[in-house]
């Protein structure tokens, strides 16, 4: 009988600073991740936590907590081998500032211009490097929520992808779409600990596969 898988789970947003008072960010809050760890919880495994700013983590959990997108990846490069499934749901900040003001930026002008760099692709680097694991996504879009998502799916070499709209920002309920490479299941207006329930078993399902020799989706 195979053991249960070991989860790796990132959460939560990102902070990038402009100054030491004003930053980059989103409205992520955490709530999804939280219901992932909890369901993997429930299913016997071990969750490696890590979290952007936020007031919501689960219990049980080795906790690791970032604040930047490049903290972020830093940490997931150091804890990525320990996990046989990797589920980001954090909401990372693409772009960061070139430089950070060391003080605050007074309002001496009328326009200021900023100048930002890409941040690491977080979710793609787990893709490309993954051994035998399980990577599940997630893609929050305003427009061609299935296609983007199903671009992003093959793109960023994934086994699993979650799509859902912005609405579901520090929602306690969301519609989500749940894409592999081989089916697409709808979960209408569910709430998030349902939703997380059925992406952790989607994950475990494609984990057995492949330690099973099947390497199917």
């Amino acid at each position: 009988m195979l053991k249960n898988p070991t989860f790796l789970i990132l959460s939560g947003p990102t902070k990038e600073y402009i100054d030491p008072v004003r930053y980059i960010s989103n409205e992520s809050s955490g709530k999804m991740g939280n219901a992932l760890a909890r369901s993997a919880l429930k299913k016997g495994s071990k969750v490696i936590f890590i979290s952007g700013p936020s007031n919501i983590f689960p219990r049980d959990v080795k906790l690791i907590k970032v604040t930047t997108a490049l903290e972020m990846f830093k940490e997931l490069k150091s804890n990525f081998k320990k996990a046989d499934i990797i589920v980001s749901v954090a909401a990372v900040a693409d772009y960061r500032p070139v430089k950070s003001s060391k003080h605050k930026i007074n309002k001496y002008y009328s326009t200021i211009f900023i100048k930002f760099k890409i941040n690491p692709d977080i979710i793609k680097y787990c893709g490309k490097n993954k051994k035998n694991q399980v990577v599940a996504g997630f893609a929050l879009e305003t427009r061609n929520l299935i296609d983007n998502a199903k671009i992003k799916l093959k793109s960023k070499n994934l086994d699993l992808i979650v799509a859902n709209g912005k609405e579901s920002f520090g929602s306690d309920s969301t519609t989500a779409y749940i894409l592999s490479a081989s089916d697409t299941i709808e979960i209408k207006n569910k709430n998030k600990k349902v939703i997380a329930g059925k992406i952790i078993n989607e994950t475990i399902r494609i984990f057995e596969n492949i330690k099973a020799g099947k390497n199917i989706s």
